[in-house]
C-alpha cells in the first residue's frame, strides 16, 4: 500500500476508528472497578488510568473529526449515520458508573467538566441539527440517545463536585451536628475516658449482633464529638472478630464509592430512576435504528451502527444486571467482593530480599537498561501481597483492648497509651529500649532487620518459625518496610524512604556475594559480619539488636515480644496518618494501615483529627491561659478604678 492510498483509507476510516476506540474504553472503564479493587489485577491500573486519560480525548477528537468532516463534504445521504454518532460520543464522555475520579484530585475538577459539559453538548446539537438528513424512525432514535447522553454527562460534574473535599466537609458537618430532638452530653476527656472504658469492660460480644458503623467523615479529617463515639462504641465492641472485620471493610469499600464512583449517587431516588430507565432508553433507540429504512445509506456506517448501538445498549444494562445479582448468593459470591466489601491482602516487602535481588539480578531486571529503570522495576514489580488482613486485624483488636483494661486508666495514659511505638512490649527487657529511642523510620528499619535476622538464626527452631507470633511479625514488620519505601506519606510525616536503598546498600557492599545467594544465606551472612565502624549504622544496630533478642532464653516469649513492638509501631503509624492520604491510597488499591485507622476509632482511640481537635489544652498551656487571664483580669480592674478616680 502506498502512503497516498494509506492516507485516503486513514480518511475515509478515521471516525469509525475513532468511534469504535471510544466504546472499547467505555468497557475497560466499566470492568475497572476489578482491576483497581482487587490486588491481584493490581498491575493493570496502568490500562485504567490510561483509559480514563484517554477517554474524553478520544471522544472530544471524534466530535471534531466528526464537525470537520461535515464542514469539509456535501455527500448527506452516504454519510448521514455519523450524524447519528454524535449523540453516542455525548453518552461517552459520560463514563461509567464504576468510575468517575481516578484520583483524589480528579473530584477539585469539577468546574472544568462542566465547561466541557456545556461546550460539547453545544457541539453535538449544532452539528446534528445542521447536518441532519435521515428518516423520522432515526430521527427519534437520534432524540432517545442525545437524552441519554445529555442525562449521563451531567452527572459527572455533579458526582465529582460531591465528592470533592469542601461538599464532603459540608455534608459530614451536618452529620455530626447536635439533633434538634435530644442534646448530646458534652464530655470532657477524662470524661470520654471512663465511660470508653466502663464501655469495654462491660460490653459483652453477641454473635447475633448486626452494625455498620459510619466513618465516612474520618476521610476528610474530621473528628467526632465525644458524645458520639461514646453512643457507638458498645455497638462496635459486641461483634464477633469477623463481623468487626467485615464492618471495617465495608467502610473502606463505601469510601471508595463516594469518592471514585457514581455508584452512591445510583442509590438516591433520581439515581434509581436514572439507572432504571437509561438501559431502556439505549433499547429503545437501538430497536428504531434496526427498523428504520437504511436505502442509500454507506454499508459499512451501518455496520459500524449496528455495533456503536448494540454494545452501548449492553453496557448501559450491565450496571443494573450486575447490582441486582449481588442481591443473590450467587451474584453475591461472584461480584460482592469487589463492589461491597474490601480485599484481604496486606502488601510485603523486604530489604533482604531486595538485596539479594541487587547481589544477584532477576532475569527482569537485566532486561532493564538504566539504573532508574531497574530500581523502579525492584521497588514496585516484586511487591507481594498476602491475604492476612484479617488475622492481624484480629491481633490488633486484642491488643486495644488489653489496652484499655490494662493500661488506661486516666486521661493521661490515655494520651501515653497513644503514643507508644513499642515501650509497652518492652517494659520488661529495658535493654532493648534504646531501639526505640530513635526516629521513627529509622527505628522500623532496625527491628525489621532484625527480624528477619532472628528468623533466620540457627538458634531459632523450625517449630518457632511456624509460630503464629513469628509469622505475624514478619508480616507486620514486612508491611511496614513497605509503607517506609513505597508509601513514606503514610508511615509517618517526614519519613526518609532513602534509609531503604542506604541500608540495602550497606549490605550489599558488606557481603561476599556467593552464588548461591539466598534470603537465608545473606541474612547468616549478616550475622557472622563484624560491627560496622560508624555509630549510626541502622544494619549494625540492627545486628545488635537482634543480638539482645536471642539472648531472651524463651524463644515464645522473644516472638511474643517482635509481636508486641511490630503492633505498636503498626498502630503508632496509623494514627498518625492523615485521613486525606487514606482517601488517596483508596485510588491505588487501598492500604491495610486504613483498616487499623479505622479500627484505631471505633475502638475509642486517638487518631490524628482527634488529637489535634482536642479541646483540653496541655498542661503547661493551660497554666499559662490561666495565670494570662488572671493578669488580663486584673489590669483590667485596675485599669476600671483609675478611670473612677480620673472621674471623680
Amino acid at each position: 500500500m502506498s502512503l497516498s492510498s494509506a492516507v485516503l483509507w486513514w480518511e475515509e476510516w478515521q471516525l469509525r476508528i475513532l468511534v469504535l476506540a471510544s466504546i472499547f474504553i467505555q468497557y475497560v472503564l466499566f470492568f475497572s472497578i476489578w482491576m483497581r479493587r482487587a490486588p491481584i489485577l493490581r498491575r493493570l491500573r496502568v490500562l485504567v488510568w490510561v483509559a480514563y486519560t484517554a477517554g474524553d480525548a478520544v471522544a472530544i477528537y471524534a466530535l471534531a473529526t466528526l464537525f470537520n468532516r461535515r464542514n469539509q463534504t456535501s455527500d448527506g445521504e452516504s454519510s448521514a449515520l455519523e450524524v447519528l454518532w454524535a449523540p453516542i460520543l455525548l453518552i461517552h464522555l459520560g463514563g461509567q458508573t464504576c468510575i468517575s475520579a481516578y484520583s483524589l484530585e480528579d473530584n477539585e475538577l469539577w468546574k472544568r467538566h462542566t465547561i466541557t459539559l456545556v461546550s460539547q453538548v453545544t457541539v453535538a446539537l449544532y452539528v446534528f441539527c445542521k447536518w441532519w438528513s435521515g428518516g423520522k424512525m432515526l430521527l427519534a432514535a437520534a432524540i432517545l440517545l442525545f437524552v441519554i447522553g445529555i442525562l449521563k454527562f451531567a452527572q459527572k460534574p455533579w458526582a465529582l463536585r460531591t465528592a470533592s473535599f469542601n461538599s464532603l466537609q459540608a455534608s459530614s458537618t451536618v452529620f455530626l451536628l447536635p439533633e434538634a430532638q435530644r442534646e448530646r452530653r458534652i464530655y470532657t476527656l477524662e470524661e470520654y475516658v471512663q465511660a470508653a472504658k466502663y464501655c469495654v469492660l462491660e460490653t459483652k460480644i453477641d454473635s447475633q449482633h448486626e452494625y455498620e458503623s459510619q466513618c465516612d467523615y474520618m476521610f476528610i479529617d474530621l473528628s467526632a464529638p465525644y458524645s458520639f463515639r461514646i453512643a457507638e462504641l458498645p455497638s462496635f465492641l459486641m461483634l464477633v472478630d469477623k463481623r468487626a472485620y467485615r464492618d471495617l471493610q465495608c467502610s473502606l469499600g463505601n469510601a471508595f464509592d463516594i469518592l471514585y464512583t457514581r455508584i452512591t449517587s445510583g442509590q438516591t431516588t433520581l439515581g434509581v430512576a436514572s439507572v432504571l430507565l437509561l438501559p431502556f432508553l439505549a433499547l429503545a433507540s437501538a430497536v428504531l435504528f434496526a427498523t428504520s429504512h437504511k436505502d442509500g445509506l454507506n454499508e459499512k456506517d451501518i455496520t459500524v451502527t449496528y455495533i456503536l448501538f448494540g454494545c452501548s445498549t449492553m453496557l448501559e444494562f450491565l450496571f443494573p444486571f450486575i447490582a441486582i445479582s449481588s442481591l443473590f448468593p450467587f451474584g453475591a459470591r461472584l461480584f460482592g467482593e469487589y463492589i461491597s466489601g474490601w480485599h484481604d491482602m496486606v502488601s510485603q516487602y523486604n530489604v533482604i530480599s531486595f538485596s539479594v535481588r541487587k547481589k544477584k539480578p532477576t532475569f527482569l531486571m537485566k532486561l532493564a537498561t538504566f539504573s532508574f529503570l531497574r530500581e523502579f522495576i525492584n521497588q514496585h514489580w516484586y511487591i507481594q501481597h498476602v491475604p492476612i488482613a484479617f488475622q492481624v486485624t484480629g491481633v490488633v483488636r486484642q491488643h486495644i483492648v488489653d489496652g484499655w483494661k490494662k493500661y488506661i486508666h486516666d486521661a493521661a495514659s490515655y494520651k501515653r497509651f497513644s503514643e507508644l511505638r513499642g515501650q509497652w512490649a518492652l517494659r520488661r527487657h529495658h535493654q532493648l529500649g534504646w531501639s526505640l529511642n530513635k526516629p521513627f523510620d529509622e527505628s522500623v528499619l532496625i527491628w525489621h532487620i532484625a527480624t528477619d535476622l532472628c528468623f533466620y538464626h540457627p538458634n531459632t527452631s523450625p517449630q518457632g518459625r511456624q509460630g503464629e507470633a513469628t509469622q505475624h511479625s514478619r508480616e507486620i514488620s514486612n508491611y511496614m518496610i513497605y509503607l517506609l519505601l513505597i508509601r513514606p506519606e503514610m508511615l509517618m510525616p517526614g519519613t526518609r524512604s532513602d534509609l531503604f536503598t542506604l541500608a540495602s546498600d550497606i549490605i550489599v557492599e558488606n557481603s561476599k556475594g556467593s552464588l548461591d545467594m539466598t534470603e537465608e544465606n545473606l541474612a547468616k551472612e549478616i550475622l557472622n559480619m563484624s560491627m560496622l565502624p560508624s555509630a549510626v549504622d541502622m544494619v549494625s544496630n540492627a545486628l545488635k539488636l537482634s543480638k539482645a533478642l536471642m539472648e531472651l532464653g524463651d524463644e515464645q516469649e522473644r516472638w511474643t515480644v517482635i509481636q508486641g513492638v511490630w503492633m505498636e509501631m503498626l498502630c503508632y503509624s496509623a494514627s498518625r496518618c492523615r485521613g486525606y492520604l487514606h482517601a488517596k491510597s483508596l485510588g491505588d488499591g487501598g492500604e491495610f494501615l486504613s483498616i487499623i485507622w479505622l479500627l484505631l476509632s471505633v475502638m475509642g482511640m486517638e487518631t490524628l483529627a482527634d488529637r489535634h481537635q482536642r479541646s483540653e489544652l496541655p498542661q503547661e498551656e493551660a497554666t499559662a491561659e490561666q495565670e494570662a487571664a488572671a493578669s488580663t483580669s486584673h489590669s483590667g480592674r485596675a485599669d476600671q478604678s483609675e478611670d473612677n478616680i480620673s472621674l471623680v
